[in-house]
């Protein structure tokens, strides 16, 4: 292992002590025991649906190549998730360009398909961010209304660079390259959905809208099994508000480990919602996580080795299954 991924680990981790230093570790252990096994079982299911409605939205911009099933289509996405445990989930979500050239997609489409999914994305969590700012304004920096808006501001102006002949040649002269034919078949494929498959994008705005649903869901359930009552709307436009501040911040330790916890603590503290309670749900859904890339693991080991000659994956599951 590199010297700075060890470095990085052991920042998350030393965030993570501070942590329960902070909040006492005995506050902690109570608050975790009053956690409802029952609500388990449904969290997990809501995880999963959050998970499912991302490859949904995949599957909605490719559907047009008629190359990749939706079957297909789904499980590549939950092999990106297994990954993002692992590699920041930013790199990890281009995995999913390897496991479409597998089904003869271009760099090209794949790239341009992961832009648009992402950029909806992003948009609609700065809109909902900025209603979770506004909540924090009275007690917090105007910086946390800046993000969500300088982010939109900068998805605006990638996308009029992107129309901007002297902004294309730049970026193809001074840092693609030897590469500058990925930009000219990115830039055909973004005004191919843009002039003849807008009701494609739509239909990835609508899924975002329920996915965001269920991801803000996954949360607020996860503070009620602690027998913490907030309100839903609160949790939404905070929880997106904390999704933008972790998307520009740099994810130190594993899955972000410890950033995304302080964070967490920090914001959702300021609406009022204990800390023990938001370290607990955070470690929760961790497991949660784990729990379900396990299963993926168990099911698909032979398509998730990127390593083709390693047999690494395969003695994993050897000794898990002992």
């Amino acid at each position: 292992m590199k010297k700075s991924k060890i470095l990085v680990s052991l920042i998350g981790i030393i965030i993570f002590i501070y942590l329960i230093y902070y909040i006492g570790l005995e506050k902690i252990i109570e608050t975790f025991k009053s956690f409802n096994l029952f609500y388990l079982p449904l969290l997990l299911v809501i995880l999963s649906i959050s998970y499912f409605l991302a490859g949904l939205n995949i599957w909605v911009l490719v559907k047009r190549l008629n190359k990749v099933s939706f079957l297909d289509c789904i499980k590549y996405n939950f092999f990106t998730i297994f990954y993002s445990t692992f590699i920041p989930g930013k790199l990890s979500d281009l995995l999913i360009i390897h496991y479409f050239k597998k089904n003869k997609i271009d760099f090209e489409e794949s790239s341009a398909i992961i832009f648009f999914d992402k950029a909806i994305s992003l948009i609609l969590k700065c809109i909902l961010g900025v209603f979770g700012s506004f909540l924090l304004l009275n007690k917090f920096d105007l910086l946390f209304l800046g993000i969500p808006f300088l982010i939109i501001i900068i998805i605006f102006l990638l996308f009029v660079s992107l129309f901007s002949t002297r902004f294309r040649n730049f970026i193809k002269k001074y840092i693609l390259r030897k590469y500058a034919y990925l930009l000219k078949g990115f830039f055909k494929n973004i005004k191919i959905y843009l002039s003849k498959y807008k009701k494609e994008l739509f239909y990835n705005f609508l899924i975002t809208i329920v996915k965001i649903f269920f991801e803000a869901l996954l949360i607020y359930l996860l503070f009620f099994a602690f027998g913490l009552k907030t309100n839903f709307i609160i949790v939404l436009f905070v929880f997106n508000l904390l999704a933008i501040i972790n998307f520009v911040a740099l994810p130190i330790g594993i899955s972000g480990l410890g950033t995304r916890e302080a964070l967490g603590i920090i914001i959702f503290g300021l609406a009022g919602i204990n800390q023990a309670v938001v370290l607990n749900s955070y470690i929760i859904k961790i497991i949660l996580i784990y729990l379900v890339n396990l299963l993926i693991f168990l099911k698909y080991s032979n398509e998730l080795n990127l390593l083709k000659k390693s047999k690494i994956f395969k003695k994993i599951k050897k000794k898990i299954k002992m």
